[in-house]
């Protein structure tokens, strides 16, 4: 884990930045590597490192520039098949003189140049500059564990790990994009594709790559999605199969020079991980779990029961109200960003406590997303499916005879019963404040620069028209892996980062994507066993415990702990905020509403009182609102 920077400026032309600037936009990121720091300007390019040491720690320094100093590299992560990888550039003759995997990195491109990205398993974001092509290369890995950000300022590109770290360029204006603003308070997203909040800094999206000749920007991808199913493939193959890879990927995130442990949720996912991981090193590890709330809660239960049963050295962090709204207030000004979820001030703390003890911890992110983990987000392509065939009358559907408790449902759920397409009701199952009340609840210039969430809805309808025929429900799965993964694979590296901590997530291994995507759908979410779906939509039915998600890994699971861990429902992690929001935080967040410069630029006066004057009432809407107003106050105001 580290923070990359870098400037590129078009063939025969100094780049426009002096040291000193370089170094303290380099250092807005010290947090993401506390342990070394590095510059390298040469001709058109400047490139600047921070350095979280993991592997190699005395190796490894960054910039890395290549023996015949044809190309340089910032780069942010870690290979996992760095050792086959560099076996085989030993076979081509090259000579190492480290055992970092950056340099494994440097030597690979030399080799097979844009090549190297699909033969790369691992989480990373780096920049490579080839001086005998003339050309940048951007790259980030295929679930996004890494972010990169880009911008471009009078002609020269430049990128970094951070958005903190471009706003520090002083020729950067700092603006709104009003876009992915309407999109935030919709979904609490912090991107919309490669929008972010700040007009004029785009990020690369996972499995992409950028190539910069000094004149133009070329995006493409480099990996997809395997969109068709191995129909033939077995139930109890499919599990074998999960077991091995999944243990292959805990092994491959267990190579370090610092020690090793993990995040305990109690859940289903993190508690698998802990089962192989104990396996592997046969010892005693250390495990946190955390939240907002009293320690006697659920969540803190599971995980102290699996950290017991595998014998780990757990901890635990609870949040008081007032520490929380401390270190939610210091997040945005460190991270130059609004906080996408409540849980991003715990995490942050869990790592804290974590970096204690050890430089790395294993999380269970992506196990949801691959293993269809949301059951009521995953079943939801039936409700519109459903739904559809009513609405268009269809003599033959299933359905009709007993619609009604259905349309009841699905009423509850969505406040209403018809939906025009997939890209309505994916927008209506995951708006948290609706479309129809941002009218009345943005300034006019603002919902105009939105453009009515025009180009938002257009977003998701090109996400979903990309898969074709595909049915509803496997392009719901890949959406989810798409969107919702990413937006928590960028919460868990700024909060952990942020504590100079680095996170690995397992269920993002590249052999368990290839593999899992293939796996019949069927295998990891369906009716429960010995059960009789009633005619409800699905949250209902989630509710009423009628759905079976993760069902593979849930086998896999039984394997390896009790049943009361690996049977465990799916829980939200625990923080207290919406309570915190509607009780003793009532006072201040409408204060912080009123007196905020930014919150009257955004929202429109009749709004912003009337919210002011009751927070409680509006619930969530507060989350985003006040992210929203102290980011706005502090970065451009």
């Amino acid at each position: 884990m580290c923070g990359l920077l870098g400037m590129v400026a078009a063939p025969g032309k100094p780049v426009a930045i002096d040291p000193t600037t370089l170094n303290r936009m380099r250092d807005s990121m010290i947090a993401r590597g506390p342990d070394d720091a590095g510059t390298y300007i040469r001709r058109n390019i400047a490139f600047a490192h921070r350095r979280l040491a993991i592997r190699d720690r005395t190796g490894g320094i960054q910039p890395w520039v290549t023996d015949d100093e044809q190309s340089v590299l910032v780069y942010n992560g870690e290979i996992y098949n760095d050792q086959t990888l560099r076996a085989q550039l030993e076979s081509a003759g090259h000579r190492f003189v480290s055992r970092c995997d950056t340099e494994v990195l440097a030597r690979a491109y030399q080799e097979w140049g844009i090549d190297t990205l699909s033969k790369l398993n691992g989480d990373f974001a780096f920049g490579i500059y080839d001086f005998a092509n003339e050309q940048l290369l951007l790259a980030r890995d295929r679930c996004g564990v890494k972010p990169l950000f880009f911008s471009q300022i009078d002609g020269e590109l430049i990128f970094a790990s951070s958005v903190a770290a471009i706003v520090a360029h002083p020729r950067f204006s700092k603006e709104p994009n009003p876009v992915a603003l309407s999109h935030y308070l919709t979904t609490f997203r912090l991107t919309l594709g490669r929008e972010t909040l700040y007009k004029g800094i785009w990020q690369l999206l996972p499995g992409e790559y950028l190539l910069f000749n000094g004149e133009k920007v070329r995006i493409e991808s480099y990996w997809d999605y395997p969109l068709q199913e191995d129909g033939a493939k077995r139930y109890l193959d499919a599990v074998d199969e999960l077991e091995e890879l999944l243990d292959l990927a805990v092994s491959d995130r267990l190579v370090s020079d610092v020690p090793v442990g993990m995040f305990l949720s109690g859940g289903v996912d993190s508690s698998t991980l802990a089962c192989l991981l104990h396996r592997r090193v046969g010892k005693s590890m250390r495990s946190e779990c955390g939240g907002s709330i009293d320690p006697e809660t659920e969540d803190f239960a599971f995980a102290r029961k699996c950290a017991e049963f595998v014998g780990f050295e757990h901890g635990e962090v609870a949040l008081a109200a007032h520490e929380y709204l401390d270190d939610w207030q210091y997040l945005i000004g460190e991270q130059g960003l609004p906080l996408s979820t409540p849980t991003d001030v715990v995490i942050y703390r869990i790592a804290q406590e974590m970096k204690k003890c050890v430089g790395v911890a294993l999380g269970g992110e992506g196990a949801d997303e691959l293993l269809c983990g949301y059951a009521t987000q995953h079943w939801s392509a039936q409700d519109y499916v459903r739904a559809n065939r009513l609405r268009n009358n269809d003599a033959n559907s299933v359905y009709a005879p007993t619609s009604a408790g259905f349309l009841e449902s699905l009423q509850r759920q969505y406040g209403r019963i018809e939906f025009q397409s997939e890209t309505d009701h994916y927008l209506a199952l995951n708006s948290l404040i609706p479309l129809a009340a941002k009218p009345a609840l943005l300034q006019p210039p603002f919902w105009e620069g939105a453009m009515q969430d025009q180009a938002m809805i257009e977003h998701y309808h090109r996400q979903l028209q990309q898969w074709g025929d595909l049915p509803t429900r496997r392009k719901y799965m890949l959406m989810l892996h798409r969107v919702n993964l990413e937006s928590l694979l960028y919460r868990l590296d700024a909060a952990t980062m942020q504590a100079s901590l680095e996170a690995r997530v397992p269920f993002t291994d590249v052999r368990l994507l290839e593999q899992g995507f293939k796996t019949p759908q069927r295998y990891k979410i369906d009716v429960a066993h010995g059960k009789k779906i009633p005619h409800l939509a699905s949250a209902e039915l989630d509710q009423q415990n009628f759905l079976e998600s993760k069902r593979i890994l849930r086998t896999l699971a039984g394997r390896l702990m009790p049943a009361e861990l690996a049977q465990r429902r799916k829980a939200s992690f625990p923080t207290a905020v919406q309570s915190w929001l509607a009780g003793p935080w009532s006072s201040w967040a409408g204060e912080k509403l009123r007196q905020s410069p930014f919150a009257h630029e955004v929202f429109q006066p009749a709004a912003l009182e009337e919210i002011s004057a009751q927070p409680q009432a509006v619930g969530m809407w507060l989350w985003p609102m006040l992210n929203l107003s102290m980011w706005g106050d502090k970065h451009l105001m």
